[in-house]
């Protein structure tokens, strides 16, 4: 096994103002160097026509494991990694803001020589030490939705602020184009929330004048949270007609905040994600809709571009995965 020379931590601390830099020239939802994952088999052939190394191990870090979201997206590597005779090691941090805890994490994967990594950082920068020891070993890096790593290889991800489009569009239809809505937004600062809140406000500041922004508060992606904050939302505004939450466990955690008032079915309660639980809450009357980022595709997605890297392919630098706006009237079609 090849040792580090330069311990990853010194070099995730000298690295800080040039991965900021880099950062900057970065967006995946402005990257024009972009292809839809359906059209990555037309354009770059099957797979099963790559020659792939032997032996391949892949190494997958997540934001976390509790949230059903994360579970579904490993589920999809899973898959993927086992149908081309891969090896899969997947670890995720407790929380989605322990970026200490996921830097540790990296630095193990990395000792371990895996074939290639795949990542989902807590935020754009926290694991770009580590990254740039991958890439000098020559080792592929995949960013997996949805903060992003400037000097991955590629990313693969639903757009963020397509996501904020779709769900403004569709409230908007809903309450007819007029009313109070509030946004719960995820993890203050990072970059998955900012984009889903930036998309929300612009197509509502362009093409819904009428529709007032009355509140937009995180909650760190978390349900009790969620709750806490839909809770005080309802009580300064009474008359809201709609929420948006940046992921569907806020989402689940504003509907039970509707039930506690008698407000389930009055009020538009939109999450984001896809999750199971949420199709389960739109079935039963409740969430109205959630904007599905179809994890388990966006997994076995991100798989198939590390093989494809391995096996000396140059992809886009982005690789979009599907998204869709899921309530009552479509959950059967994409059910889970």
């Amino acid at each position: 096994m090849k040792k580090l020379l330069i311990p990853l931590l010194i070099l995730s601390l000298l690295s800080v103002g040039a991965g900021a830099h880099a950062a900057s020239a970065f967006n995946p939802d402005e990257e024009t160097d972009t292809i839809a994952y359906s059209d990555l088999g037309g354009k770059f052939g099957a797979m099963t026509t790559l020659s792939l190394p032997k032996d391949v191990s892949l190494g997958s870090i997540l934001k976390n494991q509790a949230n059903e979201f994360w579970l579904m997206l490993g589920s999809g590597m899973q898959d993927e990694a086992a149908k081309y005779g891969a090896t899969i090691d997947i670890q995720a941090t407790r929380t989605e803001t322990d970026t200490a805890g996921q830097l540790s994490i990296a630095e193990t994967m990395i000792q371990n020589n895996y074939s290639a990594l795949i990542l989902s950082p807590l935020t754009n920068d926290c694991l770009d030490g580590a990254v740039a020891v991958a890439k000098a070993a020559g080792k592929p890096v995949v960013n997996a939705n949805c903060e992003y790593i400037a000097d991955c290889d590629v990313f693969v991800g639903g757009l963020q602020i397509e996501i904020g489009y779709k769900a403004a569009d569709y409230i908007a239809d809903k309450i007819g184009s007029k009313g109070k809505v509030a946004i719960i937004e995820g993890v203050a600062g990072t970059f998955t929330s900012i984009q889903r809140v930036n998309g929300f406000r612009e197509k509502m500041r362009e093409a819904y004048p009428s529709i007032d922004i009355v509140a937009s508060v995180p909650a760190d992606y978390e349900t009790e949270k969620g709750l806490n904050v839909a809770t005080d939302i309802l009580t300064a505004n009474p008359d809201i007609a709609a929420i948006y939450c940046c992921n569907d466990n806020m989402a689940l955690g504003a509907v039970e905040a509707l039930r506690a008032r008698g407000l389930l079915g009055k009020v538009i309660v939109l999450g984001v994600d896809g999750t199971g639980d949420a199709y389960n809450s739109i079935a039963a009357g409740e969430l109205t809709a959630t904007v599905d980022q179809f994890p388990a595709v966006n997994g076995s997605a991100a798989v198939e571009a590390a093989l494809r890297l391995l096996a000396g392919q140059k992809l886009p630098k982005v690789v979009s995965t599907p998204i869709e706006v899921i309530d009552v009237d479509n959950a059967a079609k994409y059910g889970k």
